[in-house]
């Protein structure tokens, strides 16, 4: 067993926590370059990139890309915070000029280090789970009646051990699969979010907002379960907890409700802004893979994403 194995262990939890640290980087990328802290975290950022593009898991990509100590690497953003708050104690007027680019530089560094936190603290108060490779069971087998106990702690998607429909090698499937659980993730959190502000909108546009989150929430729930069962399809189990949709999905709750109707139509029309890369995303993938089935699905995910931010557009 290797030294950063013996470290972190193995699981899909883990593979979660590095993913949330990933769209944690990517979030706050602009305050991070602005301040050259890009090359000190550029270890985490290769090790992290490697996950969220599910080419490898997040021990393997540890081992491999990431930095030799993630505890060495929090102290060292630790630091950098108390440096900017020297120099804000230090140098009052230059803060009074560079408010802003100050605030976010610290803001990107605590949320950064918030992230790497809740990372180090899963990895050692955590027990994971020895990794197996999946026995692959009979065609004619009776299905495991305990499996869905086990398939609610999928983070991203496993090999079900049965034959895929699709003509795909496993490689290809993997990554498709892979794909189209971060897609199905965005695509859950944008439903939640849409039937949210369909339940809250208020205000002089309320039957013509609450009719069209109506329409946009019931084609997200629809697309949603024709996303899974291609997962399924392509001989994977999919993720199924809100924790994973937390982990996958490039569209975040809402801390709050918006405080009116313009402010919903903004959040709606870039989460699928969102959704419309992350189908982008899923249609080069399975076209590199010759999966003609799920590239037709995501075109018309792409359509309809597309739409809805024409319209939420329109209805500013």
């Amino acid at each position: 067993m290797s030294a950063t194995t013996a470290r972190y262990g193995k699981g899909n939890e883990f593979d979660a926590f590095a993913v949330s640290l990933h769209q944690c980087l990517k979030r706050n990328q602009r305050a991070l370059e602005a301040e050259g802290m890009v090359a000190e975290l550029g270890a985490l950022v290769r090790w992290t990139d490697r996950v969220y593009a599910g080419s490898m898991t997040a021990l393997d990509a540890l081992e491999k890309y990431g930095p030799e100590s993630l505890d060495n690497l929090r102290n060292r953003i630790e630091l950098a915070l108390r440096e900017q708050q020297r120099a804000a104690d230090e140098f009052p007027e230059a803060l009074d000029q560079e408010e802003s680019i100050q605030h976010r530089y610290a803001r990107a560094l605590r949320d950064v280090s918030d992230a790497l936190e809740r990372l180090i603290e899963a990895s050692d108060s955590h027990e994971f789970p020895e990794a197996k490779a999946p026995t692959p069971a009979p065609l004619d087998a009776k299905p495991n009646s305990n499996k869905g106990e086990e398939t609610m702690k999928i983070v991203t998607p496993e090999a079900d051990g049965q034959q895929a429909e699709a003509p795909l090698d496993a490689k290809s499937q993997a990554l498709v699969a892979d794909a189209l659980a971060r897609l199905l993730a965005s695509t859950y959190s944008l439903y939640v979010k849409s039937l949210f502000y369909h339940w809250n909108v208020t205000g002089p546009q309320f039957i013509g907002l609450h009719a069209l989150f109506e329409e946009h929430y019931q084609n997200l729930h629809e697309a949603g379960d024709e996303l899974a069962e291609r997962i399924r399809a392509l001989g994977h189990f999919t993720p199924g907890t809100l924790q994973a949709f937390a982990a996958l999905s490039v569209v975040k709750d809402d801390e709050r409700l918006p405080e009116d109707a313009k402010g919903m139509i903004k959040n709606l029309r870039a989460a699928h802004e969102l959704c419309t890369k992350e189908a982008r995303r899923v249609f080069e993938i399975a076209e590199d893979a010759g999966d003609d089935v799920t590239a037709d699905i995501v075109v018309a995910r792409r359509q309809f994403h597309d739409k809805a931010v024409w319209m939420l557009g329109a209805s500013l």
